[in-house]
């Protein structure tokens, strides 16, 4: 089924008098353009092959299969049953069902063809043009023979007579390195034409000679290639003769090569010599006309008199030459044809004797590429961001192009869109925001709006969130439409305030923590506080009997010992308790981990005691530091002793262990209880979010999975082992400080 756009296209090319067919993958004709049907007939629904070749099997020079797998080709053939050439572009192309279609576009190249022989054949003509250049000129066969050449190129090589030159082998007796010989022939039957090419030559006395040659093939009357002609530059004087031999050689090549486009030469006196049939073609002049015409009536009035003294001048690539000049021609019937305008001064023997235009018509080859360039990359961003929503309007706001990442954020169907704008998806304060973001410079520069963020209204009247791509679009400074992307921010947004909230939960749980933990603190300073209180009290006493003998003053230098120990065993209980209560982004510091076991033992002591469990710890002493957030990697470690503490209601014992694993290179904490442990089944949920063992009232189930993300973003990682009955055992598994530091670079 050939979808609407695809029918514009090859309405584009109808009006062009380009041909196009689109075949199936079983090479029934699925649709032909009116130029087709012109050339071969009605023949949807025949085979191609019976329609475009009258053949009743597949043509041997058929290549669909190599469209049908995604590629491109270019080729020329020639049609013998109706005696044409056409230049012949493949392409895969994807319909509106999802299917791959072969589409087809040619063009009659059968006349530029002609052109080519007449102009092969009409060599001969110019040659009188060449004779007397100061540059060596050459003909010679695919064998190895000069055929021809110039006394110029005789001087160069140093024979007298054409007739030595006849006798030489060039490979052997003209080539320095025969192997040059072999290359110079791969590249100009491979490409048609060589230039600029250094070669290295044998003078006949011996010297050498480095020569810069362009050359291209020689054909006979009916299109065969029989050798090579072109000229030689002796390096010696390549200054004096550069730009003589650059012209010659412009002119002989375009001559042959680029006879599609017009080329036109006119002599000192104005008269036209040369006006090609590409000429012919965008003026709408015939050759005999011509020849009443002066060259200046092919330009608007004063553009002949600008050109000529931009030839002569140095700054558009002269002096002597103009190189791709972009005017306005007249045509004989009035219309205007914008060209690129090439030209270039002859010279014969220092002397100007003509000028040569090369004219290339524009107006279609413009229209051709902007709306297959405009094609081709509208289908690749329809590709490539069909995860966005893709809304496009012509000039007057209709939407044109609505895909289905847009019917998903929006809820309307593409046919509900076809006489929408975009005005119906925004509010009007939302629009007229929309509109100036649009025309300032702030998010991309003026008529383009990049990753701008704002809402749209969906077909239910809801707001969305969404990030917007936007671009008027042009076509010759005319505005012609504009393009949107649209991505929903929605599940952004909410992945957003998801991890606000987890952070709200993370520190919630924190202070949960905390409050069990403020409770055992205050058992545990009441002992060391009970204890100071005491010993203050004796030394009271002691001071009230009056002075201090040396018995006396010993006892108070005890007691004030432990009034001191006491205090700063408060004083490091309250620190802990103060630092673990921090609420703080991940701030890494270098640290010891047996020091961090330290602490949290210390400030879970109490609740152990209260407990009834007894706390063992084998801390290495020779592990390496880590580089974590202290403050996180607590959390981490207290909720694991209390977890602990919960799973041995009638008491137990507690191990904490400290390693360092030298296969893995890890530093390791082993917290190990004898409590009532965790059932298989029920292993792999426990570090899920609110999933919890404890009974309801117990606990939030958020504990383990706060310490699962913890340690994850430490780059570390924590596993589980337990049997119910025989108790549980969480290792954490760190990167040494040293190693981390070579992960994050």
């Amino acid at each position: 089924m050939i979808d609407q756009e695809t029918q514009s296209l090859a309405s584009i090319f109808d009006a062009m008098g380009t041909g196009v067919y689109i075949i199936e993958d079983d090479y029934t004709v699925e649709y032909m353009n009116k130029t087709s049907i012109s050339a071969f007939g009605e023949g949807t629904g025949k085979k191609c092959y019976q329609v475009i070749a009258h053949r009743d099997e597949i043509c041997p020079w058929c290549r669909a299969k190599e469209v049908f797998e995604g590629e491109t080709l270019q080729w020329e053939n020639h049609f013998p049953h109706i005696n044409k050439t056409f230049e012949i572009f493949e392409l895969p192309l994807q319909t509106a069902d999802g299917t791959v279609s072969h589409m087809c576009i040619y063009r009659d190249i059968t006349e530029t063809k002609g052109r080519e022989k007449m102009l092969r054949a009409s060599i001969e003509d110019y040659k009188k043009l060449f004779e007397h250049l100061h540059v060596g000129v050459y003909m010679s066969s695919r064998e190895g023979k000069i055929l021809e050449a110039n006394e110029a190129f005789m001087n160069m090589l140093g024979y007298k007579s054409k007739e030595e030159l006849y006798k030489l082998d060039i490979t052997k007796d003209v080539y320095l390195r025969p192997d040059d010989r072999r290359k110079y022939q791969e590249m100009i039957e491979r490409d048609g034409h060589v230039i600029n090419y250094e070669v290295d030559y044998k003078h006949k006395d011996g010297r050498i000679i480095s020569a810069l040659r362009t050359s291209h093939v020689r054909y006979d009357q009916k299109g065969n290639m029989i050798g090579y002609e072109g000229v030689a530059e002796d390096q010696t004087q390549r200054k004096e003769m550069e730009q003589k031999l650059k012209k010659a050689h412009d002119f002989q090549k375009n001559l042959i090569q680029t006879s599609i486009d017009g080329i036109i030469a006119n002599d000192r006196e104005g008269n036209i010599v040369i006006f090609n049939e590409g000429a012919e073609n965008i003026f709408g002049y015939t050759k005999e006309e011509l020849s009443r015409i002066h060259v200046t009536q092919l330009y608007l009035e004063g553009v002949a008199r600008k050109i000529k003294k931009m030839i002569y001048g140095p700054e558009y690539g002269g002096p002597g030459r103009l190189i791709n000049y972009e005017a306005t021609v007249p045509t004989k019937d009035g219309r205007q044809v914008p060209i690129l305008l090439s030209a270039t001064l002859l010279y014969e023997e220092g002397e100007e004797v003509a000028t040569v235009g090369y004219f290339k018509d524009m107006s279609e080859v413009k229209r051709l590429q902007h709306e297959l360039t405009k094609r081709f990359e509208f289908e690749h961003n329809l590709i490539q961001s069909s995860i966005d929503a893709i809304i496009a309007s012509d000039k007057d706001g209709t939407i044109i192009v609505f895909n289905q990442g847009a019917e998903k954020l929006l809820g309307y169907s593409e046919d509900e869109v076809r006489n929408m704008s975009f005005d119906n998806f925004f509010t009007p304060g939302m629009l007229e925001e929309f509109r100036e973001e649009l025309l300032s410079e702030e998010y991309g520069g003026k008529n383009r709006l990049f990753l701008f963020e704002t809402y749209v209204i969906d077909k239910t009247g809801n707001k969305i969130p969404i990030q917007l791509s936007a671009t008027v679009m042009f076509d010759e400074d005319e505005e012609i439409g504009m393009v949107g992307f649209f991505r929903d921010l929605r599940e952004i947004r909410r992945m957003e305030q998801q991890f606000t909230d987890q952070t709200r939960l993370l520190h919630e749980h924190k202070m949960i923590s905390l409050g069990r933990l403020s409770a055992s603190v205050v058992h545990e300073l009441n002992n060391p506080l009970a204890g100071i209180l005491n010993y203050i009290r004796l030394m009271l006493k002691i001071l009230k009997r009056g002075s201090l003998d040396q018995k006396n003053q010993e006892k108070f230098q005890r007691h004030l010992t432990l009034v001191e120990s006491e205090t700063s065993r408060c004083s490091k209980i309250v620190s802990n308790l103060l630092a673990f209560s921090r609420k703080s982004e991940l701030e890494l510091s270098e640290m010891s981990i047996n020091e961090l076991l330290e602490k949290c033992i210390l400030l879970s002591q109490h609740k152990l005691m209260l407990q009834n469990i007894q706390i063992k710890t084998d801390l290495n002493p020779k592990i390496p530091k880590v580089l974590v957030d202290f403050n996180q990697t607590q959390q981490c470690v207290i909720n694991l002793i209390f977890n602990a503490i919960d799973a041995m209601p009638d008491g137990g014992t507690l191990t904490i262990i400290s390693s360092f694993d030298p296969d893995k290179g890890m530093v390791k904490i082993r917290i190990e209880d004898t409590g009532c442990g965790i059932a298989g089944e029920y292993l792999h949920q426990i570090f899920d979010p609110f999933y919890s063992t404890k009974t309801e009232g117990k606990g939030l189930g958020l504990g383990l999975s706060m310490v699962y993300g913890i340690i994850d973003r430490h780059k570390g990682t924590i596993t589980v082992d337990s049997e119910v009955g025989k108790g549980t055992v969480f290792t954490i598994s760190l990167p040494p400080a040293e190693k981390r530091e070579d992960m994050a670079s």
